[in-house]
């Protein structure tokens, strides 16, 4: 006579399936509630990797290098280039030597470029925040001490390709080849333009959405978003990215 044996789960493997359903559910739910934030720390990482190529070149190769941020000023872009606009960054070498000149052709217009990195891009939603107010942010038209507001006085070129055109006004950091770091402080003919302001730095947001029109960005929409903060130090040319 045979005995009836049923199959089934016991207590524990039900208990153990739950767990494991539990943990899988609470998993999906962080990466579900991620899929949509925009991070500015991924961005803030590749802009300081760029500054830091920029550095180690300068002091390698003995040439003054250039990290270069397009910006607002100057008008409207060609269509390809309009992304790079508070959103790109690229290395330039200065392959002329600069060391010695006066002041007056230390400035971008009297510089032959080529160049190091090819435009990277910060992760889309990400921009460069120009607001001139800001402490520290030289780069994108931070008040001087004279109480005047830089604007794009110097162009550089957008085209790996053709590097000796001098396409848009941009903001830059120069590296020279003692590792120090110096932005543009005002817009000075003189070469002066060069300060090493400490402190100097680059905010990463997701705070703010442009629509783009005519080749140009429109008025920033502030949306919800966090900033991240990079800081560069002019003695030493490292770069940190501030808490």
């Amino acid at each position: 006579m045979k005995m009836d044996r049923r199959t089934g789960f016991t207590l524990v493997e039900v208990l153990v399936t739950v767990a494991i359903i539990g943990v899988l559910f609470v998993l999906g739910l962080v990466v579900f509630e991620n899929a949509g934030k925009k991070n500015p720390e991924r961005g803030a990482a590749l802009v300081m990797n760029a500054l830091r190529l920029a550095r180690q070149h300068a002091v390698a190769q003995r040439q003054w290098t250039l990290a270069v941020f397009p910006t607002r000023d100057g008008g409207a872009y060609a269509a390809d280039d309009l992304p790079k606009c508070l959103r790109g960054f690229a290395v330039l070498a200065v392959v002329n030597n600069m060391d010695g000149l006066a002041d007056a052709r230390q400035v971008p217009d009297h510089m032959e470029f080529a160049f190091v990195k090819d435009w990277d891009y910060l992760p889309e939603g990400i921009t460069f925040d120009d607001d001139p107010t800001l402490d520290g942010n030289f780069v994108f038209g931070a008040p001087s001490g004279s109480g005047d507001t830089y604007t794009g006085a110097f162009r550089f070129p957008l085209d790996p390709a053709n590097p000796g055109n001098r396409d848009r006004p941009m903001g830059a950091v120069l590296f020279k080849p003692n590792g120090r770091a110096y932005v543009m402080h005002d817009a000075s003919p003189t070469g002066r333009c060069w300060q090493d302001v400490d402190g100097s730095k680059l905010y990463v947001t997701a705070t703010k959405h442009y629509e783009t029109s005519d080749g140009q960005l429109g008025a920033a929409t502030i949306v919800p978003g966090a900033t991240s903060i990079v800081r560069i130090r002019n003695k030493t040319g490292q770069v940190e990215q501030v808490p």
